[in-house]
Formats: C-alpha cells, structure tokens, sequence
C-alpha cells in the first residue's frame, strides 16, 4: 500500500509539472500573437510588394534619390561637319529606347548643323533627362523626360536681346572707357575676343563708339555677345556673330584666307611651353616665357607662319639672331636662336616662305628654335592657334548666317 502511494505522489507530481510547463508555452504563444497581430494563431496572406513597401522607411527612399541625382553626367558638344545625334548620345551612354523616343519627337535632330550644340544630362542607369539643342542665336530647343516621355518647349531668344554702349573718351583707353559705361570684365573680354582679328583697340580714335547687342542667359546669369557696330574714323563696321560662335564682318564675308598657320608646331617636340610663370632653366629665376621652344637640329628650315613684312632683323646675347614679321592683321611673329637668316630687312614674306634655318645662338641649352605670336600688342600661346580663316562658312551656312544678321542689326542701328 505504501509503494502505491509513492507511485500516485510521483504521478501526481509529474502531472503538475508537465501543466505548468504547458501552461508557459501558451502564455508565451499569446503575448507573441498579440505582438505579430495574430498571424501566428491565424496567418493572413500578405502581398510581397505590401512587405517590401512597409520595410523601406522614408528617409531610405530620399537617400537613394539624392544618391541618384549625385551620380547625373552633364555633356556638352559642338556640332562639327558629320556629327550625328545617335552617335553622341550613345557615346555616353544613353539608353537606346531614350534615344529613339527622343528623334520620334523631333526627326529634325538628325539635322544637325555646324556650329550648332548640344547640351545633355544623363543619369547612372543611362537615362536621358534632358537635352538642350540650340540651333541658333535666337532658337534654342529643350527636351525634358517626364515619365519616360519628352516634352519639347521652343524658345524664341529674340524677346530677350540687350542693347549697351561704349564711348572712347578722351585720355582715356578702350578697358576703362568699357568699365566707365557699364560693361563687366566678361563683357569686355567678350568685345576683345571678337575683334581681336580686325581692331586695334590701341589706336582708337576719342569720340569712337560701340553699339553693343548680347542675349541674356538665365540659366547662367549672364550676357551673351550676339553684334557689335562701331563707329570710328566716321566709318561703321558690323560684326555678327555666327552660330559658329565666331564673329564676322558682314562686309567681307567672300574673303577666304588663312591669317596664321602654325601646323609645323606639330612636326617638332616642344621643350619649354608658354608659361608666364617658368623657372628659366639657364638663370634659375622665375621670369615670362612668352612663346614656345621647338626642339630641333641646327640648319632646320625655318618657314614664316604669316604673310607679313620684315621689321627687324638683330642679333643679342639672349634671343641670339632673329627675325620679327609683322602683317596688316595686328599679328607679328619672332623666330629666334638662329643659325641664318634669308631674308632682308622690309621684305614682304608669304605664309611658308623659308626666312632661316634654326641654330643654337645667344643664350640656350641647345639647338632649338624660340617661337612668339603677338597679337595686337599681348604675347599669345601659340599652341592654341589654328589656322585661322577670315571665312569658313559654307553657301548654307552663310545663307543662315545673313538671314540671322538682319535680326541683329535692326538693334544696332
């Protein structure tokens, strides 16, 4: 009797145990369904893309889009002679399906003109966002992406032109004449740049004055230089600018001439560049060095890069014998460190002509040949000179370039 009794405590014992263990684990399970909404006890499903939209919290989604707006390339191309829209933008990686949708909203980008340009934004998955096409002075075409569709918006730039004057006063010179009536260093420095070929800034007469038409471009916040009319001597000049970027003087649009052709540059290595700032290898002192050093043997032909007559023929300790010619178009050339000179002083050269052969004289650390551009008085790097051509319009671009000019000109009068 007593061992039945032990077995009946034990049994009872275990028994309570085993409800109290089971009585944990559904208290448990309670507060955990309480916790999850209940989907423990009932499981409700729920949409994937539900999930995923509740797992990104806002501040997520703004870091991505910064992200985004972070990594935007901004292109921008001048039209040159067989430039293609489709190539462009496929260079910097455009996808296709942008570009396609963009030439079925204008078929008009597949005619592309010289002088014209293209400014573009992409983004790192090569998505088109926008696309400005100015095809000239006075149009300028924008194409936005939104949703995957461009938009087109055409601005007319005429509305927008600003007339301003300059007046040469006396005892006084062109830069503060320009300052004194309104104009800001970027103005003046626009008006030098497109009269550099054909004005002596230098030598104008007091009473001159300049009619001026500029474009103002919101989106950078300054002018743009579209005419200039000036008056001196009692003769007017027009100068128009082309969408070329380049000015022309619309009374002497049929003259075709190369000014300066420096090509022969490329034939030698240069061993000292322009440099207003270099450390003269010789004296060891930082001092201008205002033209380039061409290496090459001693008894190198040395050819004239401008039409233009001899004025100076010397010799010195430092620039050794050389030669100055000058032209009608304010440009004078040097060539120094020579071994011979051809010519003779008030010789009239053609652009060329062969006026010396190169050597190793006056004060240098070998054979090579000193070579200067001046243009109107300021030391210019040679090496960013092209052969410059007074005309480089074709029959089409010049009908254009006319057509445009008679826009302009009714502001400058």
């Amino acid at each position: 009797m007593q061992q039945i009794y032990k077995i009946f405590s034990l049994y009872s014992y275990c028994t309570s145990y085993f409800y109290k263990i089971v009585q944990i684990l559904m208290n448990n399970i309670i507060i955990l369904s309480c916790l999850s909404g209940c989907d423990i006890l009932y499981h409700n499903p729920v949409n994937q893309s539900e999930i995923k939209t509740q797992q990104i919290p806002n501040n997520t989604k703004t870091k991505k889009y910064l992200n985004e707006i972070d990594n935007i390339k901004k292109y921008f191309h001048r039209i040159e002679k067989g430039d293609k829209i489709v190539t462009l933008l496929n260079e910097s990686k455009v996808r296709w399906n942008d570009i396609s949708k963009l030439i079925e909203i204008d078929f008009n980008l597949n005619n592309l003109e010289n002088g014209q340009t293209l400014s573009w934004k992409v983004d790192s998955l090569g998505k088109l966002l926008e696309l400005k096409w100015q095809i000239s002075n006075f149009q300028k075409n924008i194409y936005k992406n939104v949703n995957n569709y461009f938009l087109v918006s055409k601005k007319n730039l005429q509305e927008k032109l600003i007339n301003k004057r300059i007046l040469i006063k006396k005892n006084s010179n062109f830069f503060q004449s320009a300052l004194q009536s309104g104009l800001n260093y970027s103005e003046i420095n626009n008006v030098i740049q497109a009269l550099q070929l054909q004005v002596n800034f230098k030598k104008l007469n007091t009473g001159s004055n300049f009619n001026l038409v500029f474009s103002h471009d919101l989106s950078k916040n300054k002018n743009i230089l579209l005419g200039i009319k000036l008056n001196n001597f009692g003769k007017k000049y027009y100068f128009i600018r082309a969408f070329n970027g380049i000015f022309y003087n619309i009374d002497n649009l049929k003259k075709e001439k190369c000014l300066i052709n420096v090509s022969f540059l490329k034939k030698y290595r240069i061993s000292s560049h322009f440099n207003l700032q270099r450390l003269n290898p010789v004296t060891h002192r930082i001092t201008r060095h205002l033209g380039v050093d061409l290496a090459m043997p001693q008894g190198t032909p040395v050819l004239a890069t401008i039409d233009g007559k001899v004025t100076k023929i010397r010799f010195n300790k430092i620039a050794g014998f050389y030669i100055v010619l000058k032209n009608k178009n304010y440009y004078t050339t040097r060539y120094m460190h020579l071994k011979k000179i051809l010519v003779k002083l008030g010789d009239n050269i053609k652009m060329g002509q062969k006026i010396a052969l190169s050597g190793n004289t006056g004060r240098t650390t070998g054979p090579h040949l000193h070579y200067e551009v001046w243009l109107n008085n300021h030391a210019v790097d040679p090496i960013k000179l092209k052969c410059i051509l007074s005309e480089t319009l074709t029959k089409k671009e010049k009908k254009i370039y006319l057509e445009e000019s008679k826009k302009i000109l009714k502001y400058l009068q």
